[in-house]
């Protein structure tokens, strides 16, 4: 089956071309952030992946919301990962961090000083924004101004040069699912009229430049790119999506990058997707990701939609997913009330088919 053919990411060997997605587990020490030993056992457990990307890590201390999320900004948190990625290639696996900032989505009683959050514009997501005391409006953020906007690029190659450190074989830029990347590229949530908005050109400015730092420290073969082209939440429009990703994929096919990971589902209707025309213009390896089961994933790859694709919630229950896969096994059920808080409860302690298969006996 062609979702178990070895593929090629980069400069790495996948055994399979089946991808554990990045999932906030919520499950990192507070208020350091860094990753717990449970964490050195969750990403072990599932090795196995063809490509394991990280939860989505912070950048800065500026980019703060629920309490257990990760970062990778200080020696002690950079030292922290380290131990996961010495631990998953102990075990043969593969492992990029996904990086991100917040942006307008932060929380500031969580943010130094209690500032606003910044952000392209001051325009506010749209929803609420969990807390400790219950969930509030998204603040309108602080609009950047544009010598600021160097720095923040700044803070993304140093949290790049951090996961270099921690011994990740690349890093993936979180530029979906409305976070501050995500916000620059929208023309919904990006009204600025400098060098960084107006056009598809300025608003992508944003994220070129950090994907060219990240290329000055891992290569192109170990920078990898994340969109969601069809993400509407927390308000996030773009008046031509189609265009503006284009333009993204053409700019990232031309850096030569290890992968463009696109989140469509595979639910999506057939008529409306935009994967096939990203397909088109980016020649590296393509990840898809977003309700598909096994046989949607091998039917994506086999008819050469995808080179890859991810999976989450699958991956969260069931940390042999590529065995299980393989035999054609049941899965475990995922318990969502565990997906993004507690212990190990939910996180280290589902079974694999061979663990079950001796409890049977």
């Amino acid at each position: 089956m062609a979702l178990f053919e070895p593929g090629r990411i980069g400069k790495i060997d996948t055994p399979n071309r089946i991808i554990m997605a990045p999932l906030g587990r919520g499950r990192n020490a507070e208020p350091s952030r860094e990753a717990q030993e449970r964490a050195v056992i969750y990403y072990t457990q599932r090795a196995s992946a063809g490509l394991i990307i990280s939860e989505a890590t912070h950048i800065s201390a500026s980019s703060v919301s629920r309490p257990g999320t990760a970062a990778v900004h200080s020696p002690v948190q950079t030292s922290a990962w380290r131990k996961v990625t010495d631990a998953v290639h102990a075990a043969g696996g593969r492992i990029f961090q996904q990086l991100f900032h917040l942006g307008r989505k932060a929380d500031p009683d969580r943010l130094p000083g209690r500032l606003l959050p910044v952000a392209p514009s001051a325009i506010a997501a749209e929803g609420e924004l969990p807390t400790s005391v219950g969930t509030k409006p998204f603040p309108v953020p602080r609009a950047l101004d544009t010598a600021e906007i160097p720095a923040l690029v700044e803070d993304f190659r140093l949290a790049i040069a951090n996961s270099h450190a921690a011994g990740f074989d690349g890093i993936e830029l979180h530029a979906a699912n409305g976070f501050l990347i995500d916000q620059f590229l929208r023309d919904g949530a990006n009204k600025r009229h400098d060098t960084w908005g107006g056009s598809i050109q300025n608003r992508a400015r944003f994220l070129l430049e950090i994907v060219d730092r990240a290329i000055g420290i891992f290569g192109a073969e170990g920078v990898g790119v994340r969109i969601s082209p069809h993400f509407t939440s927390d308000g996030m429009t773009d008046s031509s999506p189609l265009a503006l990703f284009s333009y993204v994929a053409e700019e990232l096919n031309r850096r030569n990058i290890a992968y463009l990971h696109v989140i469509e589902s595979a639910l999506h209707p057939e008529a409306e997707r935009i994967s096939p025309h990203l397909r088109g213009l980016f020649k590296g390896p393509f990840i898809l990701a977003a309700d598909f089961t096994r046989d949607s994933a091998e039917a994506a790859i086999a008819e050469g939609r995808a080179d890859f694709v991810a999976f989450g919630r699958l991956y969260i229950a069931n940390p042999d997913l590529v065995e299980r896969f393989k035999l054609g096994a049941s899965l475990n059920p995922p318990d969502v009330s565990t997906f993004s808080n507690g212990g190990d409860a939910g996180y280290i302690d589902y079974p694999t088919l061979a663990q079950q298969l001796v409890l049977a006996d």
